[in-house]
């Protein structure tokens, strides 16, 4: 269970770093993501990664709470289309070399 709150840490610090220069990131940095709403880029991005296998409703509920107030599916893939594909790539290159450095993930790699 440690090994599981580490990578999240690590994870969500990777998130934070790219949700500072967030304008590198989406497709029109002078609109999207500038006025605060319920999905902002941060959020959006960790959210891509939690989706599971249910609809896009059921998981939009279970990620707001089930509240509601949750955002619509659609709005949710209106986000989405905001961020650029490169930046997934640019977070999965930010979390391993993160992950390398920590002792007990040195075994997983090549």
């Amino acid at each position: 269970m440690n090994n599981y709150k580490s990578l999240k840490k690590q994870l969500k610090f990777c998130i934070k770093t790219m949700n500072d220069s967030s304008s590198l990131f989406v497709v029109d940095s002078n609109k999207n993501f500038t006025r605060k709403r319920k999905h902002l880029f941060g959020s959006t991005l960790f959210n891509v990664l939690l989706l599971e296998s249910g609809s896009l409703k059921d998981e939009m509920f279970k990620l707001f709470g089930y509240k509601l107030d949750t955002p619509t599916a659609s709005s949710f893939v209106q986000a989405r289309s905001k961020i650029r594909p490169d930046a997934f790539h640019t977070l999965f290159d930010m979390f391993n070399e993160r992950t390398q450095k920590i002792k007990c993930y040195k075994g997983y790699r090549k």
